[in-house]
């Protein structure tokens, strides 16, 4: 039996796909289906991230006028309809009136204030951006302002303006000197080396899987204590990837059940209270390193 599909556990990677469309990897997962197979796996709670892009909900009249604005008041209502075992997060934009910073300033003060959404969402590769763009940083500031989290997507691309435009070490040069609570989701990718250098926490979805398919499980499991427990996520990108890919590495990677408990649901607890890891040396600070 699988410790990992048994253990209560916090998935802080989801997508509620509410249409199917083509050339994507976002397949249709709608409200009813996500609470379904968060029941069949012991998910108690999950974060529901928009993907910063307009085409993500399905959009009628008005609400392409201002596509932000829609999508999170679609993710609002996902949560409401959850009962709150989804947590859903706030999209972010640079376009349109949205390039000017007063404007994303107060629509993420609206989703977060008014809406009750949780946190932001920043994917630089989808506003065809690099994450550290002057366009973005200002949604940043505002995060640490109200003191919620930001996930960033972090997986190089030759999608991307650069290619290292989502890179960990991208995220790293825009959040330093902010005290904000952030999480590299992905473990970046094919940068995911860098992980091991900043701070903030790691989410695992994904990459971890061809990681163990490429270097093996022993390399898996020293890479994962490099990085440190305490900044760890349990992330799948649901309904990208299956729960039972990630059961098959992480119930063989000799964990303790206090690690287990950190990866699957404690870490978590504190990065949605807008908590930094518990390890102090985990998360970048504005001081210069000592040689």
């Amino acid at each position: 039996m699988s410790r990992w599909r048994e253990i209560p556990k916090i998935d802080a990677h989801v997508h509620v796909v509410l249409h199917q469309r083509e050339d994507t990897d976002l397949t249709f997962n709608p409200l009813g289906a996500m609470l379904r197979a968060m029941d069949a796996h012991n998910v108690e709670r999950a974060v529901v991230l928009p993907i910063n892009h307009p085409e993500y909900f399905p959009l009628e009249g008005e609400e392409c006028a201002d596509w932000l604005r829609a999508s999170n008041e679609r993710q609002a209502g996902i949560a409401r309809e959850s009962d709150g075992r989804l947590i859903a997060f706030a999209d972010c934009a640079i376009d349109g009136k949205y390039g000017h910073p007063r404007c994303g300033v107060a629509e993420l003060h609206r989703a977060i204030a008014e809406l009750g959404l949780a946190g932001l969402k920043i994917h630089a590769s989808n506003l065809k951006a690099i994450t550290d763009d002057p366009r973005i940083l200002p949604w940043i500031d505002a995060a640490a302002g109200i003191e919620v989290p930001v996930v960033f997507h972090s997986n190089p691309s030759g999608h991307d303006p650069e290619f290292d435009g989502a890179a960990p070490s991208r995220i790293y040069k825009s959040v330093y000197g902010r005290a904000v609570t952030y999480v590299i989701a992905h473990m970046g990718g094919v940068s995911y080396l860098e992980t091991l250098v900043g701070g903030g926490y790691v989410g695992v979805s994904g990459t971890l899987l061809w990681l163990a398919d490429l270097n093996g499980l022993p390399f898996c499991k020293r890479l994962l204590r490099r990085i440190g427990i305490d900044r760890l996520l349990f992330a799948t990108d649901f309904p990208v990837y299956p729960y039972e890919a990630y059961y098959e590495i992480l119930d063989r990677l000799e964990l303790t059940d206090d690690e287990i408990e950190k990866v699957a649901h404690v870490n978590a607890e504190r990065m949605l209270a807008g908590l930094p890891p518990v390890d102090p040396t985990a998360q970048s600070t504005s001081g210069s390193p000592i040689g």
